[in-house]
This record gives C-alpha cells, structure tokens and sequence, in this order.
C-alpha cells in the first residue's frame, strides 16, 4: 500500500528548507569561513536539494492533471504564477540597477538575504513549468512515454547527486548518464498531442504565454549569470547541472510546442466546427436527463451527474405511472461520441413511450432490448437497471441487466440488486431474463451509480470499486439526504490527481411509507 501525503506536509518542509539554506548561508559568510570547503558546499546543496523536493512533491500533489477541456485553463494559471514569480526579481533588479536606498543595497546581510529570496523564486518557478510540462506530457499518453519521463524524472535526481558529490563529475559513467537523459529529454519535448484539442483561439493566446514563459526562463538565467555583480552568492549557482538540465528541458519544450502550434494554426477551424458539433451533442444529451426529480416526505430522489469530456453515454430517468406507481432507471451506452448520444436518445424515447402503454416491467424490458438490437448495431448495447415500486402494494419490482449493481437498505438490511438479464441490444432475446421483486413493508433507500464511478483510479492505478461503495452506503444508509455528497468527497479524495476517465452517474431514490 502506496502512503499519501497531505500536501501541506512538502509545503511545510520547502519553506523550511529554504530558510535553512538561506541561514546556512548567511552564517558561513558572517562567521568568516572557508565557504569554498566541500563540506560546506555539500551541506549547502543538501538544504537547496531538499527544497527542490519538498516544492516538487508539493506541487505535484496540488497541480491537477490536465484533462482535453481544461489545457488552457491550466496554462492560463501557469501564467499568472508566472508573473507572480517574475515581478519580484525584476524589482529588484530595477532596484540594483538604479541604486534606490544605496546604503541598503550595498549592505552584505542584505545582498545575502536577495540571493537567497530570487535563487528560491527561480527555482519555484521552474519547479512549477516542469510539473506543468509533465502534466501535458503525459495527457492521454503511452504507457512508454510514461516509463521515459520517470527514467527521465529519476535521472534529474541522480544528476543533482552528482552535482552534491562532485568528484563523480568527471567519470566516463557520469557523461554516458548526461547523454542519455538528453536523448530522453529530446523524445519528450515532441510528445504534445494536447495540441491537436485547442481550439484556434486558444492556440494563439498559448502561443503568447509560451513566448513569455521563454523570456521569463532566460531573465532567472540572466540572474544566475550577474548575480555576483551585484548579490553576495554563496557559489556560482549557474554551475549546478541540474539547474541547467531543467531549464534547458522548460525551454525546449516551450520552443517545440510554438512551432508545433504555429503549423496546427491552419486546421483549427475544422476542430472548432468539430468541437461545436459536439458540444451541440452535448446538449441535446443533458437535455434528456430530468431537470426536476420528486422532493416529498413520501419520495424523494437525488441525482449527481459528472460528465467526462468526451460524449458519453450515461442515463437516468423517472417517470410517474400512476398515482400508485413510479419507475426509476440508470443506464450506460457502451462506447463514447455522438453514436453513443444518439442511442441513449433512442432508449429514453423506447422507455418513455413504453411507459405509458403498460407498467409491466418484463414488456418495457423486452421491447426496449428489441429497439436497441435493432437501431444499436452489432458493437452498441446498454447497461441498465429498472425499477418499479407500488405504494399500495409495498413492493419493488426490479431487473438489472448488465448493470453495476445497485445497493437497497430495507427492512434493517443491505442487499445488492443483480437479478436479471445480460446487457440490452446484445441478444434478440434476453437469456434467462426474470423480474424480481421484494417485499418493503415501511421505507428503503436505494442507490444507483454507472461503472464510472467504480472505475475511476487513484493516483496508483487503484480502482474505486464496488467494496468501497457499498461499505460507504452501509456506514451511511441512515443519511441517504447527504449520502451522494459523502460519495463525491470520497471519490475526490480517493481519486487525488486522477482525472475521471467516463460518466459518472449517481441517483439516490428514499421512499418513505410508513
């Protein structure tokens, strides 16, 4: 079992640590020491390195993962980060060069104290172009692309070792290491497929920040290059392999992605057009889902819809039968696109036009299998759960097919649903179909969700799964109004950096009859 952080933790940590190298500093310099001695320098390096690390994790933690509709969102922030970082040391300099309060800015203890502020700014900066970087590396990348960028991620670190133990510096070993994270590096500066999903507007005002963010990486050089005009550094921190390691790589990689968005800026408007359509989709998709579900003491029914970027296939429904009855299901269209939209608006059609011929479950089941077979195609079937429940009677009739199974608390117990049928549209006949129905002499809760739910992953490649569920539902069956919101705090909290890779559907149905 993999241990998780809180991020508060790394960020505690960084700060410590950058006071400690920056005291480290300023107490050799007043002490009048041999600050060239190479324990010094290691113990210095060693405070810089753990900095690094702690601000590395940390941002790492906090910086989501970049999903097809948020790229420019993210750059957008990377942005103003920017800036944030880059203003403090050109007022500095402007104060420098200027010699405003020269008394002060002559002081030691001061020049120290500025060296110590911008080398921690810098490195903050560069920190969070890497990661952001590494974030659209690894948008909807390879499995080998992500094993090159942990070789390449390790090798930074073990660059910086060398750089603490400097007397491997010169070894044929250490040379060969250097060449190969350069060729690792060069792979991939060219894996940036989120540009293909930017849209024309977007991809000019990217372009932009990535001329800045370039300005920027050589203005933090420009300091490490002059700073001993004007600050008091403790070594020639420009020296340091792993810094230019890192700047060299923000800098290629801002370089590549201009050019590759300059020659993508001719085909945008066909993937604006694209994107329209699909967003229209979108639409017409969401417009299917109820806007009011009941809210009574008798009933009421809570619903949470999380769609993924890409047009899924998720539905949910209720409809009134009579005064006595009412139906509720959840379904999942296989596949994603506007293929996938158009099937489930087929199935809401078949099932509300079902509803009001009959209230027999096992006809609306069997025609709505028919109508999907027929219309869906040999690839395309659905996942659904149904159920009827009867306020006179006290009894839910229900089928699941294929279905993530839904969990029911009645009567003082918790039961899964899965008695049924296979999937819809896969067979011209249901195989070994049957409705089952149970007895609710008082009140139940029953909650429905869609597989995206159970499948979303953590940042460990752990799925949510079924256990977890029902374990919440159990540990919570007696709030079932604030059950949906703990299963969304759960799920984020589970899923940390992970993006949600499907729909995810939730629907809560609380019948009180007593």
């Amino acid at each position: 079992m993999s241990l998780r952080f809180n991020p508060k933790i790394y960020l505690f940590t960084g700060i410590l640590f950058w006071i400690l190298f920056s005291f480290f500093h300023i107490t050799l310099f007043f002490e009048s020491q041999e600050v060239s001695l190479p324990i010094y320098r290691t113990i210095y390096l060693g405070f810089l390195g753990s900095f690094i690390f702690s601000f590395y994790r940390y941002y790492d933690l906090v910086f989501s993962k970049v999903s097809r509709k948020e790229i420019f969102s993210n750059f957008f922030k990377i942005f103003i980060f920017s800036i944030k970082s880059i203003f403090p040391i050109l007022l500095i300099f402007l104060l420098y060069f200027f010699e405003v309060g020269e008394n002060l800015i002559l002081s030691p203890l001061f020049s120290t104290l500025v060296n110590e502020l911008v080398v921690g700014i810098s490195l903050l900066f560069l920190i969070t172009n890497f990661i952001f970087f590494k974030r659209l590396i690894l948008f909807e990348s390879t499995p080998l692309m992500k094993n090159i960028f942990l070789i390449f991620q390790y090798g930074a670190v073990m660059i910086f070792a060398f750089d603490i133990i400097y007397n491997f510096y010169p070894s044929d070993f250490y040379q060969l290491c250097l060449a190969v994270l350069f060729v690792l590096g060069g792979i991939l500066v060219f894996n940036q497929r989120w540009i293909a999903y930017m849209l024309f507007d977007e991809k000019w005002k990217t372009i932009l920040i990535s001329i800045f963010l370039i300005f920027s990486n050589i203005l933090i050089y420009q300091f490490f290059v002059i700073n001993q005009a004007f600050f008091i550094p403790y070594f020639d921190i420009k020296t340091l392999l792993f810094l230019i390691l890192l700047m060299g790589f923000n800098f290629t990689y801002l370089s590549v992605s201009i050019l590759i968005n300059i020659f993508n800026l001719p085909t945008s408007p066909v993937f604006d057009d694209f994107q329209n359509e699909r967003y229209v989709a979108r639409k017409v998709q969401e417009n299917l889902i109820p806007n009011i579900l009941p809210n009574s003491k008798k009933l009421k029914i809570t619903s949470s819809y999380m769609p993924h970027y890409a047009l899924g296939g998720d539905y949910y429904d209720y409809i009134s039968l009579n005064d006595n009855k009412f139906l509720v299901c959840i379904a999942d269209v296989s596949g994603k696109g506007i293929p996938a939209a158009l099937l489930m608006s087929n199935v809401q059609a078949s099932l509300r036009t079902m509803a009001r011929q009959t209230d027999s479950l096992q006809k609306i089941v069997e025609e709505l299998n028919f109508q999907i077979n027929l219309r869906g195609l040999s690839e395309r079937f659905v996942s659904m759960f149904l159920c009827i429940y009867d306020f006179s009677l006290k009894s839910l009739e229900y089928v699941n097919c294929g279905h993530p199974h839904p969990i029911i608390f009645y009567d003082k117990k918790v039961e899964s649903l899965d008695k049924g049928s296979t999937v819809l549209g896969m067979f011209r006949e249901l195989p070994k179909f049957k409705v089952s129905k149970i007895s609710v002499k008082e009140s139940f809760h029953l909650f429905c969700y869609t597989d995206g739910l159970i499948e979303t992953q953590n940042d460990f490649g752990d799925f949510y799964g079924t256990k977890r569920v029902f374990k919440l539902f159990t540990e919570n069956r007696k709030k079932p109004k604030k059950f949906i919101k703990n299963v969304i705090e759960d799920l984020n909290e589970f899923k940390g950096n992970n993006l949600i890779d499907d729909d995810i559907t939730l629907l809560m149905t609380s019948v009180n009859n007593g």
